[in-house]
């Protein structure tokens, strides 16, 4: 049985949003089941559910390998990403590979100067969306696709966010070299989950056939930079080839 418009829309509110929210929504469409109208029906339903005053952002990131575009690269953070990104209405942040799609109000104030060295930290729109009592939508993927945890570790100024790579974008239609700043593995981020839970920061739900969790963005902040400031290592992976976090724990070390 395919889920409708209206029954995700049900889902949403139930879940927590409102005429007037903001959020920036990590999803997993396939998780969700039988969607009528598939990703074009989730995106439409969130925009239902959050109104015409409300904000929807979705991460838009897309190859360090390949020259940006905002108008044509496509996004490679999941099919809703995509669709919203194509939507008439949504804008996107210049960003060579971390860029925000936002539909909202607030769209163009949030997008605004994305700069290469700052792909998710202070200042960057995710961050701006967050402290615009923003929230945290994750709807069918737990905290490892949780692009927020990323600005926690550039407010608790971890030794290790300080990795750059060269990429390229184009600029009044000419291809250039640029410089970002490269976010960092997220394969340890469910080590924020109890932590959360505990704060009381989170609602829970099944919206379709997946899980959901809508968290509040500003307070989820607050509890990894307090978890980062006491252990600058716990989100750390514990894969053996992870190089990624094996470069975190020297540079932690060198800082001590």
């Amino acid at each position: 049985m395919s889920l409708s418009q209206d029954e995700l829309r049900a889902g949403l509110r139930g879940l927590g949003l409102e005429s007037g929210s903001r959020v920036v929504v990590h999803s997993s469409l396939s998780s969700l089941g039988r969607i009528e109208g598939g990703a074009e029906t989730v995106v439409s339903a969130l925009l239902d559910a959050v109104g015409s005053d409300g904000t929807v952002a979705v991460p838009a990131f897309t190859r360090y390998d390949e020259p940006y575009d905002p108008d044509e690269s496509p996004s490679m953070t999941g099919a809703v990403t995509e669709a919203l990104r194509r939507r008439d209405g949504a804008v996107r942040s210049p960003h060579p590979t971390k860029s925000i799609a936002v539909i909202g109000p607030d769209a163009d104030a949030l997008v605004a100067d994305h700069a290469p060295a700052n792909s998710i930290g202070p200042g960057s729109p995710l961050h701006r969306l967050l402290d615009r009592d923003g929230r945290v939508l994750l709807l069918g993927v737990d905290h490892t696709a949780n692009s927020a945890i990323h600005v926690a570790e550039r407010l608790a100024n971890v030794s290790y966010r300080d990795q750059t790579a060269w990429t390229e974008t184009t600029i009044d239609g000419s291809i250039e070299s640029v410089e970002v700043n490269r976010v960092h593995c997220s394969r340890g981020f469910e080590v924020v989950r109890p932590l959360a839970d505990h704060a009381g920061i989170v609602s829970r739900g099944e919206i379709g056939r997946a899980n959901a969790r809508l968290l509040d963005g500003h307070a989820l902040l607050s509890v990894v930079v307090e978890l980062l400031e006491a252990d600058p290592g716990a989100l750390l992976c514990s894969v053996p080839d992870c190089d990624r976090c094996q470069y975190a724990r020297e540079r932690i070390a060198d800082t001590d």
